[in-house]
């Protein structure tokens, strides 16, 4: 085995070596990547849930004003709950009974607007998450993807 051989496996040696070590680094740089994209995916699945739940609250809230202005107080009590002070969206409805047949259907006409407007608030919220999850998920298939190229190299 001559000198020249000797050194140019330990040249190709070294190369490998310092492949090794940038797919290492690749590596780390991807897992930290999907990490990154797992933790965003979380927080932002964890802030609809949350958004979901409030719109939710505020419709039944809604429509048991709507019950109860149109004489049907049975369905007040059906899944009403109050919103806390932070967690109103639109107007605070009044506390008191409208005097007569026209303030009642004035505040009931408020209602409905306010109930539909909040519905398209959900629905817009539901298909802004649905996207977001898609749009995360790709990333995160694609971070993998990558990932997975780097390890066959």
């Amino acid at each position: 085995m001559s000198h020249e051989q000797v050194t140019q496996w330990i040249g190709e040696i070294q190369a490998l070596k310092q492949q090794v070590t940038d797919l290492k680094r690749d590596r780390d740089a991807a897992y930290q990547a999907a990490d990154a994209w797992q933790a965003r995916y979380t927080t932002e699945a964890q802030q609809r849930r949350a958004d979901r739940e409030q719109f939710q609250q505020q419709q039944t809230r809604l429509q048991g004003e709507i019950d109860r202005l149109r004489g049907n107080p049975d369905a007040v009590l059906d899944g009403w709950e109050p919103l806390g002070e932070a967690a109103s969206v639109g107007a605070a409805l009044p506390a008191s009974t409208p005097a007569t047949l026209a303030e009642a259907q004035i505040e009931c006409r408020q209602l409905r607007e306010q109930l539909a407007q909040l519905v398209r608030q959900l629905q817009a919220e539901r298909e802004a998450h649905d996207r977001t999850r898609r749009d995360l998920t790709t990333a995160l298939g694609d971070a993998i993807d990558a990932l997975e190229r780097e390890r066959q190299r």
